[in-house]
């Protein structure tokens, strides 16, 4: 799970794609009429910087869709954006790529601003907008750079929260369980402080480490962190924060099916009553058979932890069942299907 990057032009917290523009170094200021004339070459570059700004840019009579993102590209690529000196215009590139879900290709154009430019008051940028790209293509060794790069560029942390509880949750991806619980605690203590902004942080960062110290072997810890996740979801009026395809991704897909697996499994365990119980522990058992299933092929990493959760949740399921047979029957009315 990944919480959508920061984008300078607008979130805090929205997901790098249509209608986000990419406002970078050196492309704001026009160039004056003696820029023009001494460089004909910069002034060509702002103007195509400017003209696909205008298509990734929506207004109440235009609204951006796949052939604009998909025209700014050809615009791009036929002025070799790829290797132009401009920085911004290879940053246009980039986002470009990114929006049309193309994250190779723009973590290749962000390696190249990262390596042949150095010293430019954009690489920030670059290393953040690269953790992003690398994140979706599974690059999380690349990923783990950027955000390590980011963080040192961050110095106030407000702007620390998000990759720090990204960089947690790369470095549960790569096995660096210990690395990773101490990240999303330090996310939460960050966020702790920050009076409100980046709500979504904290429930965020306390799933991740509930998943963590599940994969670590701490189950009853898991349980309790999902649990806590859980209610600050509710408090905070984001029952579906989890599904919410603007706040956070998922990468592999499938990996969702833990959280939402270990979810059932936490509320379980403090159900009222074994029909209850019944309920969430067969929730439990179909989300982790859900991972077990996707992840099999890809011989995934936690795999025999999965499966390990997936006959616990089968074998309590089939315990609660047998018990839940002697209570009343329950309410009509009653639902308990978890919702994370």
């Amino acid at each position: 799970m990944k919480r959508r990057p920061r984008v300078r032009s607008a979130l805090v917290v929205a997901a790098l794609g249509l209608g986000l523009v990419s406002r970078d170094a050196g492309a704001e200021t026009p160039p004056s009429v003696w820029d023009r004339a001494r460089d004909p070459d910069a002034a060509a570059a702002h103007d195509l910087h400017e003209r696909v700004q205008h298509r990734l840019i929506p207004t109440a009579v235009h609204e951006v869709n796949d052939a604009e993102i998909r025209t700014a590209r050809a615009m791009l690529l036929e002025a070799h954006a790829d290797t132009s000196r401009h920085v911004f215009l290879r940053f246009d590139l980039a986002h470009v790529y990114s929006a049309l879900k193309e994250y190779a290709r723009a973590a290749a154009i962000l390696k190249s601003i990262i390596a042949e430019f150095p010293d430019d008051a954009s690489l920030e940028r670059a290393w953040e907008r690269l953790a992003n790209a690398c994140g979706h293509i599974g690059d999380h060794a690349c990923e783990r750079e950027a955000y390590i790069h980011e963080l040192r560029f961050e110095t106030e942390e407000v702007s620390r929260a998000v990759p720090t509880l990204n960089l947690a949750e790369t470095q549960m991806h790569l096995g660096e369980l210990k690395d990773a619980i101490e990240g999303y605690r330090e996310a939460i203590r960050i966020a702790a402080r920050l009076s409100g902004l980046h709500r979504e942080v904290p429930p965020l960062a306390t799933w991740g480490l509930a998943v963590a110290l599940d994969r670590a072997g701490d189950r009853l810890g898991a349980e309790k962190e999902a649990r806590f996740a859980l209610e600050l979801q509710r408090s905070m009026g984001m029952p579906t924060l989890l599904r919410d395809p603007d706040v956070v991704y998922f990468f592999p897909e499938y990996e969702i099916h833990w959280y939402e697996g270990l979810g059932a499994a936490a509320r379980a365990r403090v159900a009222s009553s074994s029909r209850e119980a019944s309920a969430l522990w067969r929730q439990a058992e179909r989300s982790f058979g859900e991972y077990v299933k996707a992840g099999e092929p890809k011989n995934d990493r936690w795999l025999p932890i999965a499966k390990a959760r997936l006959a616990q949740a089968k074998a309590e399921r089939e315990r609660t069942e047998k018990a839940g047979a002697k209570e009343p029957p329950p309410s009509p009315a009653t639902d308990h299907e978890i919702r994370l």
